[in-house]
């Protein structure tokens, strides 16, 4: 305690040089954090659109049916939708259950005719979860005989809401089946590969398309990311040949490559920063010991130990490592909640064609990483000029005055 006490009381008795270290800890902790919220926030803006704009939490598949190729998948389908569907929400934590069917169909407006991707829903229940859709023009699915188009596949077939559109799709049977259909809504996911071939129908239009009562897999809605392993735990549970998939898994291409990239980028700018501290640090404290020498020496005279004078720095050292990053911490929350306060416009990321605004999300372990992370740098690099100046001789010290 007491040399904390001593240590605390250096520290300020040269104001100008700690307000230099002080300020060079500041900044690299207050990049750190915000550069961390930034990346925190640009991974949750991916999450919240692979969750709200298609995948939900996770999907229930029939068993052998995930990420295979089938001749004729259908026949793999869910003939008891409904107790799956009571199965899966035999765990707690599942909130909302999401039957859909999928198909490809030929979509014909005049004289235009496209291939599609199609796929049957309940309206009912998707229109409360899945808000990232992004209507362009209007609205959700609200009854059997409506249909709602990507943004380009509606160009490409020159449908626009309120026109008629209709299906050409082939029965499990095998025979030809068709309905004309309401188009509702045009929507805008910003995902390329959706937009230009992805179309939805009611659930019931869909299976009366294709014959059959059979559901394909559901989407489930749960209490939260965090929850999905217990959900997953529960319906093995409940039925082991089911198959639960979670969303990083559904959409590993844009969602989690997107993640581990991102994860990497900011490990390596986080090492670049703390070099900087560390850098900044050194010249600062070099400068501050060679300056404090004849007092070194003046104390090693009158019987100080080397050890002690060193706990002495190195406590000091820390202090300042910790004042700086509790400095920074302060910067980097106060420049969150003016500057950065609407967020921050974002070009298209890869695989999407729309612009999104990115919010910086700090969670309480990137404030602990703010605060210790340049304490440790700034303890490091001190390390060697407290080395160096206390290696010297009291003469040589004493010289230094």
């Amino acid at each position: 305690m007491e040399l904390l006490k001593i240590a605390w009381r250096n520290l300020f008795r040269n104001p100008r040089r700690t307000w230099a270290s002080l300020c060079t800890v500041a900044l690299g902790s207050a990049g750190l954090l915000i550069y961390q919220g930034f990346n925190t926030g640009v991974m949750n803006q991916y999450r919240e659109n692979v969750i709200h704009g298609y995948y939900g939490f996770g999907q229930v598949f029939p068993p052998n049916y995930f990420g295979k190729v089938h001749e004729q998948p259908w026949k793999l389908w869910f003939e008891d939708g409904e107790k799956v569907e009571q199965e899966i929400r035999s765990s707690a934590a599942v909130t909302q259950v999401f039957p859909r069917v999928s198909f490809y169909s030929f979509i014909v407006k005049g004289g235009i005719t496209l291939g599609g991707k199609g796929e049957g829903v309940i309206p009912e229940r998707e229109n409360t979860f899945f808000t990232e859709m992004n209507f362009i023009s209007g609205h959700d699915l609200q009854g059997q005989d409506q249909i709602i188009l990507g943004k380009g596949l509606a160009e490409s077939v020159d449908a626009k809401v309120g026109d008629t559109v209709t299906l050409l799709t082939q029965t499990v049977n095998g025979q030809l089946n068709g309905a004309d259909l309401t188009v509702a809504g045009i929507f805008y996911t910003g995902k390329k590969i959706i937009d230009d071939s992805f179309y939805r129908v009611d659930l019931k239009q869909a299976q009366a398309l294709l014959d059959t009562n059979r559901i394909e897999m559901f989407a489930l809605a749960t209490k939260g990311v965090e929850a999905w392993p217990q959900v997953e735990k529960d319906i093995r549970k409940a039925n082991a040949t089911l198959e639960a998939v979670p969303f990083e898994i559904l959409d590993k291409n844009y969602y989690q490559n997107s993640v581990d990239f991102l994860n990497a980028q900011f490990a390596f700018i986080r090492s670049i920063i703390l070099v900087i501290v560390a850098m900044g640090i050194f010249n600062v404290i070099s400068v501050g010991l060679l300056e404090r020498a004849g007092e070194m020496g003046a104390l090693r005279a009158n019987g100080e130990k080397r050890s002690r004078l060193f706990k002495i720095l190195l406590i000091e050292n820390s202090l300042l490592g910790v004042l700086g990053g509790f400095l920074g911490i302060c910067l980097a929350i106060l420049v969150d909640k003016t500057l950065l306060v609407k967020g921050v416009p974002m070009p298209p990321a890869p695989g999407i064609t729309r612009q999104f605004f990115v919010f910086l999300e700090i969670l309480p372990g990137h404030y602990i990483q703010a605060l210790l992370l340049p304490m440790i740098a700034t303890v490091l690099a001190s390390l060697w000029p407290m080395i160096k100046l206390l290696k010297k001789s009291i003469p040589e010290l004493l010289r230094s005055t």
